[in-house]
């Protein structure tokens, strides 16, 4: 029996969806996985049989009785998604794994109507990899079929941390994301705790305390946000994401953790549990309330937060939470089905 394992390939070098599926491949591979390899592309009218073609190439070294691990979505169709486990149906005793990572009717209000096939898709797995506990809560009330599922917690993030640094408790909250997508950028107004924000243009606002550095390469990003020190944020105040957020896992999150940063994240946050009980950083129900409590925090606290952030990122630095996911759900597949 062999594990297979989708990757997708050819969307841009700085997409966040694409890098999540090759960095699961990474490890996947060394768990003995094969990668079947996805180009991402759009060709609504694609011929039946040029599709069927397509698919037999990718999936060249499938035998009967082999395991599957889709990554979805292939940000090319549901419809492709949909075509392509039903075309290794065709192989007998094949065990199919579905590894959530994104739900586009969840992340994106226009393609909400998307649901229903999305859940029809979902349910030709025989084990799904969830992001949450409430996720597959959620999808469960909107027709998923009970089925065996392994929750994935937190993103991995593999990295190497320069420990002859150490972040500072400095009044800065970090937040690596498009400055032009999030309000909060463009209305952040506080003296006394400067916003560091990962975005294009570079550009300094001194009267409003706000930073855009520029978009930063992952290690060099890692090494400047374990630099700067202070805090990273993961926040939206977009009410259909901050649903969405309320069930994923953030790739955000695990970026300032594998740095080395304590993180502020909303009490919705589903591991927000967790992160509490483990001095991983700040809950707050608003940004006045986490811009409190980084002014409350003292030198004492931050350091005791840094060293349970560091123990912690080892863990996702060096993809114990994508193996453990990834084994589970082989296992359930094989062994408890």
């Amino acid at each position: 029996m062999t594990v297979h394992i989708t990757n997708i390939n050819g969307m841009a070098m700085n997409s966040v969806a694409q890098n999540a599926q090759n960095m699961v491949v990474d490890f996947a591979k060394q768990l003995g996985m094969n990668e079947f390899g996805i180009y991402v592309y759009h060709w609504k009218e694609e011929p039946l049989q040029a599709r069927s073609t397509r698919f037999d190439g990718i999936i060249a070294s499938l035998n009967g009785g082999d395991t599957v691990i889709f990554q979805s979505p292939s940000w090319i169709a549901i419809e492709w998604d949909q075509a392509l486990i039903d075309h290794i149906n065709l192989y007998p005793n094949i065990k199919k794994i579905i590894f959530i990572h994104d739900v586009i009717p969840l992340m994106f209000e226009v393609n909400r109507y998307l649901m229903p096939q999305y859940i029809d898709y979902y349910n030709k797995a025989d084990v799904l990899i969830v992001p949450s506990k409430k996720m597959y809560d959620l999808l469960r009330e909107n027709g998923l079929k009970e089925k065996p599922y392994v929750v994935q917690h937190f993103w991995d993030h593999p990295a190497s941390v320069n420990y002859f640094i150490t972040p500072e408790n400095n009044k800065v909250i970090n937040f690596a994301g498009n400055a032009d997508k999030f309000d909060f950028v463009k209305t952040w107004n506080c003296q006394n705790i400067k916003l560091k924000v990962y975005s294009d243009p570079a550009n300094n606002d001194s009267e409003h305390n706000v930073e855009l550095t520029g978009w930063k390469h992952d290690p060099v990003l890692l090494e400047e946000l374990r630099q700067t020190g202070g805090f990273g944020l993961v926040w939206s105040e977009e009410p259909y994401w901050s649903e969405y957020m309320k069930v994923n896992a953030s790739y955000k999150l695990s970026t300032y953790l594998a740095a080395g940063l304590p993180i502020i994240v909303n009490s919705t946050t589903p591991e927000a549990e967790a992160i509490k009980n483990k001095h991983l950083g700040i809950i707050a129900d608003s940004l006045d309330e986490a811009q409190a409590k980084v002014l409350q925090t003292n030198d004492e606290d931050y350091r005791q937060m840094i060293d349970s952030v560091n123990n912690f990122g080892s863990l996702i630095r060096n993809g114990y939470f994508t193996k453990k996911a990834l084994v589970d759900a082989v296992v359930k597949a094989q062994y408890n089905n």
